[in-house]
């Protein structure tokens, strides 16, 4: 059982996934030339984080968590100011362009807050535009 996973300039690394989930990401982070310090965080296709920082040193099985024939983006995690108490996924995939859906899925992931925010204001306008609508029509 492989997953796939994308990085740098177009890069892919087969990892292993019958082995605990602490030397699969140390693995991971050896075999992607990133500190052992860093925070990393794999994206599927459908641009859901799989949640490794928590699991970081958990000795379950890496395919608790990943599934098998896969391809994931790998993610560095970097933490935002403690008052905000967030944190803000970079893709460790540089050629993004050829991936515009990764792009505009990092922004949603990053800014959740944002987004929901976004969404409850389009609803205001929205019911703001159909009630001055209902009454110029009587």
């Amino acid at each position: 059982m492989f997953v796939t996973v994308l990085f740098g300039d177009g890069r892919m690394e087969m990892l292993n996934l019958n082995c605990k989930l602490v030397n699969f990401i140390h693995h991971l982070k050896e075999k992607c030339g990133l500190d052992f310090k860093d925070c990393v965080e794999l994206m599927d296709s459908r641009g859901r984080v799989m949640n490794l920082e928590p699991m970081q040193h958990s000795v379950a099985p890496a395919s608790s968590m990943l599934a098998a024939r896969q391809h994931y983006v790998l993610l560095r995690v970097c933490q935002e100011n403690e008052e905000s108490g967030g944190c803000k996924y970079v893709s460790l995939l540089n050629n993004t362009k050829s991936h515009p859906e990764l792009t505009e899925l990092l922004k949603k992931l990053s800014n959740p807050n944002k987004e929901s925010e976004r969404k409850i204001r389009r609803g205001r306008t929205q019911r703001s535009k159909n009630i001055s609508s209902t009454e110029s029509n009587k």
